[in-house]
């Protein structure tokens, strides 16, 4: 039981020194990560509409 408590004071002790972000700087990060996922997220949907197109047009030019 010693060895619990000793860990949970080491735990609780290296938490206070840990610097904590504030509330500006996780709004900052959350929206940068959304635009980021946006961004990417339409990148692959043109991507993936190019080779369906391109898919396509080899597909029936072959007759399949």
């Amino acid at each position: 039981m010693g060895k619990i408590r000793d860990f949970l004071n080491g735990v609780r002790s290296e938490l206070r020194r840990v610097a904590w972000p504030d509330r500006k700087l996780i709004t900052k990060a959350t929206i940068s990560v959304i635009i980021f996922s946006l961004v990417v997220g339409v990148y692959l949907w043109v991507l993936d509409l190019a080779f369906t197109k391109l898919l396509s047009l080899i597909f029936a030019l072959r007759g399949a």
